[in-house]
């Protein structure tokens, strides 16, 4: 047990103490208070000018990709070529490589304030040798069937044991790549298992303007690239690609759809029928130099927005503030406290653990983070700490120290 004391605790969005103090037993938060006196044998943690806030989610992210920061440029480019350049890349790939990549990004993220993940992994093979990841990470393999063998229920559980490494803090889920590289058959399996399991689905749906035109008029660069290695893909009819997966009940009530940024009107009525969670990535989405993103419509419609970095291979950076900074250029008359809803309850709420993360309260998991502060007001410390882009001096995850800037 440990008492943290700081001028100035957000416990989330539109409630702030100043000063702050938090007790922390095991790996919950018992108690929250504007003042907590020390109980006898308790370590104390002196904060002094800091803010403490829940520490951010980053609900999209492909850690493996991390080697490839600033190795690729497709800016209002060709998403295919971009997706080639890709695959051409992973091949030259080694376990050792993929174990450098994911430890490159969660040092990213432990010193940006991000103390959960949702990370999509292709290579389930290096948790054999990777020790327990000091985040909390939601684990999503990654499943593609084009122009290759079928996922059968066996072959799922077999690659699923390469999780059982994983750490108490994390958990798993299944990602089926996009409906343009996972066929109908692996999106049912998905499903299927999600169900049974109580786990999570995620899936790419509409990110680029050639997959929209794959599925809405069979035709463009990405339809004759899948059509050559998958030629199964050219028998269904046209669409977008949230209806053909909506029509063919392939998605789990609460999925998180990745990106969603081409839509069309015939796509709306599927969310009154669902409780999906829509992940925008705003620095991806200006890599690519797409569409605006309807972020508007979808919050008037009262779905779940959340935001993620996706991987280093459209961005430079696996920081959530430089998020909501690239969001807000587009829709500046969203509010502050909205934006950071989207990386702290919001997730919490799409995970199924409202209350549990993304919050500062009692019963909640201790994921924190402290930032110094050397302002006595309490008045625009989101903007504050939006802004000010400084490293963390405390990251606290499931109630144990995992980054400080000094011995504490």
């Amino acid at each position: 047990m440990f008492l943290l004391k700081a001028s100035h605790v957000v416990c989330k969005p539109g409630l702030i103490l100043s000063p702050g103090a938090i007790r922390i037993r095991g790996n919950k938060i018992v108690e929250v208070a504007t003042s907590l006196e020390a109980l006898e044998g308790e370590k104390v943690l002196e904060l002094g000018n800091s803010i403490i806030f829940p520490g951010f989610i980053n609900s999209h992210c492909h850690l493996e990709y991390t080697l490839l920061k600033d190795k690729l440029s497709a800016s209002k480019g060709s998403f295919v070529d971009w997706l080639q350049t890709i695959i051409q890349f992973k091949k030259t790939l080694s376990a050792i490589d993929y174990l450098k990549a994911h430890s490159m990004g969660i040092d990213l993220l432990l010193k940006s304030a991000t103390t959960c993940v949702l990370d999509v992994v292709s290579i389930p093979e290096v948790f054999l040798f990777e020790s327990p990841y000091p985040l909390r990470v939601f684990s999503f393999l990654e499943l593609i069937d084009v122009n290759c063998s079928s996922w059968t229920d066996e072959k799922l559980a077999g690659s699923l044991l390469f999780f059982s490494n994983r750490a108490s803090s994390t958990a798993i889920g299944l990602s089926p790549h996009s409906p343009y590289t996972a066929s109908p058959e692996l999106y049912a399996l998905s499903k299927r298992w999600c169900l049974q399991e109580n786990g999570l689905l995620m899936t790419h749906v509409a990110e680029s303007y050639e997959e929209y035109e794959m599925f809405t008029q069979k035709k463009g660069g990405l339809f004759d690239f899948i059509s050559r290695v998958e030629p199964r893909s050219a028998r269904f009819k046209k669409s977008t690609p949230l209806r053909f997966l909506a029509e063919n009940e392939l998605l789990t009530k609460n999925a998180f759809l990745v990106h969603l940024n081409y839509l069309d009107e015939t796509d709306w009525d599927w969310f009154k029928k669902n409780s999906w969670n829509v992940v925008y990535c705003p620095k991806s989405h200006a890599f690519f130099g797409h569409d605006p993103f309807p972020l508007r419509q979808l919050l008037s419609r009262g779905v779940n927005v959340v935001l993620g970095t996706d991987s280093l291979a459209s961005n430079d950076s696996l920081d959530m503030r430089k998020e909501i900074q690239k969001a807000r250029q587009a829709c500046p008359e969203i509010s502050i406290e909205d934006w950071w809803k989207m990386v702290t309850v919001n997730p919490a709420k799409a995970l199924g653990l409202q209350g549990k993360l993304g919050e500062i309260a009692v019963g909640a998991y201790a994921d924190l983070v402290a930032i110094p502060f050397n302002s006595s007001s309490s008045s625009d410390l989101l903007e504050a700490l939006l802004y000010e882009q400084k490293e963390p001096s405390i990251v606290i995850i499931n109630g144990k120290i995992v980054h400080s800037v000094e011995a504490l």
